[in-house]
């Protein structure tokens, strides 16, 4: 067996070894009752997005047949929210995040901009159409 295919066979094993650390972390959090975290680059992220987008996200799920419990969901705020005023009007800029979406059987992630014109559920739809977490 050649160097390169040594690497590739260790390749295949961290990332497999890399799901099942995911899945035992979050299943282990859940026992315990503790609101999912998780490192991502380094950085402990934590479970919090809100109600409108815990409903939508459900609603896409159920589209195709997955189940909330099979994901877990982090928030990570990027910026503070920005108060601005136009014709005594007060408006509160919307807070630029990441989501992160976890498929915990296969412990695939993918980040979710906030910040970005398109809405991050349509873009989690385009993802679940074309099996992302399940494949």
């Amino acid at each position: 067996m050649g160097n390169e295919e040594i690497l590739k066979r260790a390749e295949e094993g961290m990332k497999e070894s890399n799901k099942i650390l995911i899945r035992e972390l979050v299943q282990d959090l859940e026992n315990k009752g503790i609101a999912p975290v998780i490192a991502v680059d380094g950085e402990v992220k934590k479970l919090q997005i809100c109600e409108s987008e815990q409903k939508n996200l459900e609603k896409e799920l159920k589209k195709f047949g997955l189940k909330k419990a099979d994901f877990c969901v982090l928030r990570e705020d990027c910026a503070k929210a920005k108060k601005t005023t136009k014709n005594t009007a007060t408006k509160i800029a919307q807070k630029a995040a990441n989501i992160f979406i976890i498929h915990k059987k296969s412990a695939k992630l993918k980040k979710y901009k906030t910040c970005d014109k398109s809405s991050w559920i349509s873009d989690l739809h385009h993802d679940l159409k074309n099996k992302f977490f399940t494949n």
